[in-house]
């Protein structure tokens, strides 16, 4: 029988799988591209989906990993097929390919969703952003080039989602790229030659921002309207016309945020003596109407880093 612990784990992976498939949708993808990827800078988002984007996103398919020894292959192997068996298998959430509309040259992405959480504590997220592009960078040998042909190296992007940004900062988004400077000499390398690694995180707030993808994202993620209001305005505002399998899959993570919220309510009573059932319903209902922490502490009692985690439930 599952403990209330992995009840909750399984309807937050639930929860991350139906993001996903979300993101994993071509329009979606290409409103993202047009703001944060260079090449695709002022393409119409419709182009980009029809015309850019290579084939079918792959959604935890692809494994990050790879054996030590980089064995060779058929540069037309399968590219999911990047297994490891030394150091264990880690999955890109999205991977797909993209053809930039001025050269043509195809350009590998990742998103990656950190859907339940703000950023995680064991470790520093960007560090994780570096780990994974450099392994985009590193699995194309013996599949985009071969032996020490480097100059076919593709340029890769890995685009992280934080759907709760931390409180004191809310909504951003942040690029990072290598970059020359010349220390001694006027020697100039061509931009392409190591242009080839961009990381970008978007962090999604609780406040209202100007920014077209930050709003699309929120009004996916952390709107708390009904799934045929959120439909009704994607088409109106973002020419974004969700299919049937779209609908079902916002259904299932409205359903599932509601789960989660319940069985976190379970677990908080468990833990805590003095924290009544009526105390976290009561918080609950404060937070959705926008309370701050320090009011619903101030209220109720509770902990503040219990309606902290509350708050994170709720969405």
């Amino acid at each position: 029988m599952a403990t209330d612990d992995g009840l909750l784990k399984d309807r937050n992976a639930q929860y991350d799988q139906a993001a996903k498939r979300i993101l994993s949708q071509r329009k979606m993808l290409a409103w993202i591209l047009s703001r944060v990827v260079t090449e695709f800078a002022g393409v119409p988002v419709r182009d980009i989906a029809d015309r850019y984007i290579v084939g079918e996103p792959e959604v935890g398919m692809a494994p990050v990993n790879r054996d030590k020894t980089n064995a060779p292959r058929d540069l037309r192997q399968d590219r999911n097929e990047d297994g490891t068996s030394t150091e264990g298998t880690i999955y890109f959430d999205i991977r797909f390919h993209a053809r930039a509309p001025k050269s043509g040259a195809l350009i590998t992405l990742i998103i990656n969703v950190e859907a339940q959480k703000e950023n995680p504590t064991e470790y520093d997220i960007i560090k994780r952003a570096v780990f994974y592009a450099s392994r985009l960078i590193s699995a194309q040998k013996e599949t985009e080039f071969s032996g020490s042909d480097y100059n076919g190296i593709r340029k890769v992007y890995t685009i992280w989602l934080c759907m709760r940004a931390p409180e004191h900062e809310g909504s951003s988004i942040t690029s990072y790229t290598l970059h020359e400077k010349q220390l001694f000499g006027h020697h100039v390398e061509p931009k392409e030659h190591y242009d080839l690694i961009n990381i970008t995180m978007i962090y999604l707030g609780n406040h209202r921002t100007g920014d077209n993808l930050i709003e699309l994202l929120r009004l996916v993620f952390r709107s708390n309207a009904k799934v045929a209001v959120k439909k009704e305005r994607l088409a109106k505002q973002y020419d974004l016309n969700l299919t049937d399998d779209m609908v079902e899959e916002m259904n299932t993570m409205c359903n599932l945020s509601e789960g989660i919220f319940e069985d976190g309510v379970k677990q908080g009573v468990k833990r805590g003596a003095k924290e009544t059932k009526e105390k976290m319903m009561l918080a609950f209902q404060m937070l959705k109407e926008k309370v701050s922490v320090a009011e619903v502490v101030k209220k109720t009692g509770l902990a503040e880093d219990d309606i902290r985690q509350m708050k994170l439930l709720l969405g």
